[in-house]
């Protein structure tokens, strides 16, 4: 199980991640209590990333399809009330789910920006007990915001994740090195089976098993890693 600091990252046989940012994390930002009622009335604050969303990214070998590019440039379509803040270029690469994006947006929001907001939301209020509707919330953030804050967030939470790992167990290249060694041990069968050789193999099983699960976790993060890093510079350059 990987820790992003606030966000949980597990990864299992399914070759997922499951990102979650727990509230009592959300209670140590600025301006927590508004940051919260935003995200409970716009997102959830869990995350399932399948690593076939890698395909699609731009280091995949897949290529979206045209009725999936479309219904992504319609999503954003509403997003920006003045027409100054332009749909992404980069949108068709974007591996990241735009619910999970849009919940970086409001963590990583400065005070100013909650600012704006918070008036562009006292400009509309379409439903009948005055609270702005979904789509209302994540138009005025994306109108402030853009993706700039929400991708550096995610940017250094994966870094210093990775940093985590490194520092713990080695780098991915030195898991690999031991799993050659220890696949290079192998010891040879034996026909006679004694409760002592069961359980040096069970012993020996779990031991590879971890080496592959922690090697495992360095490749996802990697991967999220250098697709978010790309994300990030191109929003850079699209920043109004």
């Amino acid at each position: 199980m990987l820790y992003l600091y606030g966000f949980v990252v597990d990864n299992n046989p399914d070759d997922y991640l499951m990102v979650h940012y727990p509230v009592e994390a959300l209670r140590q930002l600025q301006s927590a209590d508004i940051k919260m009622k935003l995200i409970e009335m716009q997102a959830e604050l869990r995350c399932l990333l399948p690593t076939s969303l890698l395909d699609r990214g731009f280091f995949g070998t897949s290529t979206s399809s045209g009725e999936d590019d479309d219904n992504k440039k319609k999503h954003f379509s509403s997003y920006s009330w003045s027409g100054q803040r332009k749909v992404p270029s980069y949108l068709q690469k974007n591996v990241f789910p735009q619910e999970f994006l849009s919940t970086l947006r409001t963590i990583a929001m400065q005070e100013h920006e909650l600012e704006q907001v918070a008036s562009l939301l006292g400009e509309v209020g379409s439903s009948e007990d005055g609270e702005p509707s979904d789509a209302e919330i994540k138009s005025a953030i994306w109108e402030v915001c853009g993706d700039n804050g929400a991708l550096g967030l995610l940017v250094d939470l994966l870094r210093v994740k990775m940093a985590e790992l490194e520092e713990g167990t080695g780098t991915e290249a030195s898991d690999s090195q031991l799993l050659e060694k220890f696949d290079s041990n192998d010891p040879d069968d034996s026909s006679s089976a004694t409760v002592e050789s069961i359980e040096a193999t069970k012993s020996r099983v779990n031991r590879r098993s971890c080496i592959v699960y922690r090697r495992g976790q360095k490749q996802l993060t990697r991967m999220f890693l250098r697709e978010a890093e790309r994300l990030l510079e191109l929003s850079a350059e699209e920043q109004i």
